[in-house]
Formats: C-alpha cells, sequence, structure tokens
C-alpha cells in the first residue's frame, strides 16, 4: 500500500510567511510617505497667503541703513514670527548670488518649534536696494 502525503513542507510556509511579511512592510511604508506628503500640503497651505508678503515686507525693510541712505548690512531674521499664519516662525538666511555684489540669495526657512526641523525653504533673490519712503530726508 501506497502512503500519498497532502499539505505544505515547513520550507514553504516559511518562504509564504517571508513574502507576506515583504508585502505587509511596503504597505505600512506608503503609509508613511502618505502621512508626510499630508502634512506637508497642510504646511503649504497654512503658510501660502503668508509667503508673498512677508517676502515683499523682507525686500522693503531687511536693509540697514544708515544717516546717507547706504546699505550698511541686513537685519537679523532668527525665530521671527510669520505674520498671517499663527505658530510659524522663520529664519532668514542670506548670501552672496554670483558676481553682482547687489543681488543676494535669500532662503526663508519656515518651522514651528526647532529650527533645526524645517517644513518647509523657500528662496528669492534680495537686491540691495532701499525704497525712497524709508531714505532718511534730506533738507
Amino acid at each position: 500500500m501506497k502512503y500519498q502525503r497532502h499539505g505544505f513542507t515547513i520550507i514553504e510556509v516559511v518562504i509564504a510567511i517571508g513574502i507576506f511579511m515583504f508585502g505587509i512592510t511596503a504597505i505600512l511604508g506608503l503609509f508613511q510617505v502618505g502621512g508626510n506628503l499630508e502634512q506637508s500640503a497642510r504646511v503649504h497651505a497654512e503658510l501660502a497667503p503668508a509667503i508673498e508678503p512677508l517676502i515683499a515686507e523682507l525686500r522693503r525693510d531687511a536693509w540697514l541703513v544708515d544717516a546717507s541712505g547706504t546699505p550698511t548690512g541686513l537685519r537679523e531674521y532668527v525665530g521671527a514670527e510669520v505674520s498671517g499664519a499663527p505658530g510659524y516662525r522663520f529664519d532668514l538666511i542670506v548670501r552672496p548670488a554670483g558676481e553682482n555684489p547687489a543681488l543676494r540669495r535669500a532662503e526663508l526657512r519656515f518651522y514651528r518649534t526647532s529650527p533645526q526641523r524645517i517644513l518647509t525653504r523657500v528662496s528669492f533673490m534680495l537686491e540691495r536696494a532701499i525704497p525712497t519712503e524709508r531714505l532718511p530726508k534730506r533738507p
């Protein structure tokens, strides 16, 4: 009499569990990616109305001016509150922009609690120009 065995071997079961675990791990990783994208979209939506007025304000007020109306340096913006977006803060980082000494590359770094946890960044050109309303009045 011939005896037939039906079922799975332990090797087949281990391989099936491994494939299943690989698939579950990939799916759980997608949840994390989706959560990060949702947080990024929320941050951009909350900051979008405030960014353009903030850049206009920085272009107007960032340069320090001496009595003759000559720009002498930049104001320091570290941990400044974002008006129009409660709870957000920003740092302004300014670097030279190539060969033109009148241009600077500016970067706004937005965060909530810690400057080490940057939520988003915005770059723009900051011209070394002073609006006429900020120039000292001449007699």
